[in-house]
């Protein structure tokens, strides 16, 4: 073992304790997740449906499957105000997708349906909020604590990305 000499040792411990003294950064209220995260919600081989840099693809193109994504949390508590998905053609045609988001638990979720028509490699949004759960919009998505939204991805389609804001 070698031996730092002591300026060193020092210079680190010096550092170390800055480091750690440095006040927090705020916590955004936004929580991204890249379409990748997403994942067939009915296992299969199918091979034309995968995780990508870009997102989740179904670059088959004769087979639709279903696709669920899951928010985890990473720097946001509390409920949320507004759940969104970015999905995109692959093809540049017009697709008809439909994604059903679910919020809450196994004891009592609630679920809120969209159709969306993507019309080429633009981002397609589709954004859930209170209202669409029965509850006042710009509030907190009652049960969004446990969120999640299952797509039929059509052949030719994808979903770039998941997002979530608190209030």
């Amino acid at each position: 073992m070698r031996n730092l000499p002591l300026h060193t040792t020092l210079a680190c411990f010096v550092a170390a304790c800055g480091l750690g003294s440095a006040p927090a950064a705020k916590a955004s209220n936004l929580d991204l997740l890249n379409g990748a995260s997403c994942q067939l919600s009915i296992p299969t081989t199918a091979t034309g449906v995968r995780p990508k840099a870009s997102g989740f693809r179904n670059e088959s193109t004769t087979t639709s499957n279903f696709v669920i994504c899951t928010m985890l949390r990473s720097t946001t508590t509390g409920e949320y105000s507004q759940v969104g998905l970015i999905g995109y053609s692959l093809d540049g045609a017009a697709h008809a997708v439909t994604c059903t988001a679910v919020a809450g638990n196994t004891l009592a979720p609630k679920y809120s349906a969209k159709t969306a028509n993507i019309r080429d490699a633009t981002d397609t949004p589709f954004v859930w909020s209170s209202a669409d759960f029965g509850g006042t919009d710009g509030g907190a998505i009652s049960g969004s604590l446990y969120f999640s939204i299952t797509c039929n991805l059509p052949p030719q389609t994808a979903i770039s990305y998941i997002q979530a804001w608190t209030p």
